[in-house]
């Protein structure tokens, strides 16, 4: 017969190494606390909306009268920051294409060759990298550039529709012509919607593509006219220093609203001699008329030739833009956007009573109403 105690002990023993297994296996099964590093910084912030809009009409023997006619048009804006301690970087980009096609689209006719017609093209970049000088985060040594440019081919049906041209006139090239700003500045940023910046410092470069420019003398339509865009003839950019003023400030104003606006003003110190497109113009009517004025001008054709230039530093270029998001549902947005630009540099078709169009300086308007497709993101 076995001993009593020894088992006793085994007894003990297996109930003890029992008990701790289930005790184990319940602590493994228990949820366990995770702990949260919440110390992560996330350095890139972005936000963006992007869109796109359509609008049609068709007509089938529509006794009334009216025209065909397809509208496209789509709309982009994004925002992306990174901040690090005193370094932030700022970047925005503010994107708009559209056409519309009117008319006899699949079968274009001799009075309307080119039905389709494009009439919104808007590529801007802005990015601000600079050092944040206070302890509430709102001023900063700046340092911004900022490009504006198209993306397409462009051009001006205005003699065209006029009846005195044959075709259309080329006025712009992709990236041709390019605004580029290089500023030094102040930047003044109080709220996360608003932001004024200020330069005394700021290079303002047009650089236009040589191999599309007109040469002096040529009337070729798949040329462009550099004096539309202040430019000598011969030269392929043109450069200006001076001071710079940019405001910025994008809010929801209610719920389903939101509010996107950029103002933009430059006052050159160095643009003293400036070509006039007008008085260019005048020149070369002149010189077509009358060849020995180019060799030896009279009084009139002098006096002309003695306004060509002019002295830009007593304006201000302008150039501002509005964008207003009405957000119907989760999808479906409608978009105003205005943009005003004055730029003394830059020569427009004038259209007279009579028909006929001649350039010259004076403020360009765009406005554009779309509903469509819409998303945001953030």
């Amino acid at each position: 017969m076995k001993n009593p105690i020894l088992i006793l002990f085994a007894l003990v023993c297996s109930a003890t190494v029992f008990g701790q297994a289930k005790t184990d296996l319940k602590d493994a099964l228990k949820p366990q606390e995770v702990k949260i590093n919440d110390t992560v910084t996330h350095h890139w912030r972005y936000t963006g909306f992007f869109g796109v809009n359509f609008g049609q009409v068709a007509l089938v023997n529509w006794a009334a009268g009216g025209q065909n006619s397809i509208a496209v048009q789509a709309n982009a804006n994004a925002t992306w920051t990174y901040e690090n301690k005193h370094f932030l970087w700022d970047n925005q980009l503010n994107f708009s294409l559209g056409g519309i096609a009117g008319g006899r689209i699949m079968h274009p006719s001799a009075n309307n060759k080119y039905p389709f017609r494009k009439n919104v093209d808007i590529l801007q970049i802005t990015s601000r990298a600079g050092y944040i000088i206070d302890k509430k985060k709102q001023w900063m040594a700046t340092f911004l550039t900022d490009l504006k440019t198209s993306l397409f081919d462009g051009f001006d049906y205005s003699n065209y529709d006029a009846g005195t041209a044959s075709s259309r006139q080329l006025s712009s090239t992709p990236f041709s012509p390019s605004n580029l700003l290089l500023s030094l500045g102040i930047n003044y940023k109080p709220t996360s919607f608003f932001s004024l910046y200020l330069s005394p410092a700021t290079a303002k470069f047009t650089i236009m593509d040589n191999s599309t420019l007109l040469p002096q003398g040529d009337t070729s339509y798949n040329k462009v006219d550099r004096t539309r865009y202040g430019l000598d003839n011969g030269t392929s950019y043109h450069a200006s220093i001076g001071a710079y003023l940019r405001m910025d400030f994008q809010k929801d104003l209610w719920k389903n609203i939101n509010v996107k606006t950029s103002l933009e003003l430059f006052q050159s110190y160095t643009d003293k001699h400036v070509l006039d497109g007008i008085v260019q113009s005048e020149l070369a009517a002149v010189y077509a008329a009358y060849p020995s004025e180019a060799t030896n001008p009279g009084p009139a054709t002098q006096d002309l030739k003695n306004h060509l230039y002019y002295d830009n530093r007593g304006n201000t270029y302008v150039n501002w833009l509005t964008n207003i998001t009405f957000k119907v549902n989760k999808f479906i947005t409608a978009s105003l956007e205005t943009q005003l630009i004055y730029d003394q540099t830059v020569a427009v078709p004038h259209y007279e009573s009579n028909g006929s169009t001649y350039m010259g300086r004076g403020t360009q308007f765009r406005e554009a109403f779309t509903l469509g497709f819409g998303y945001k993101f953030h």
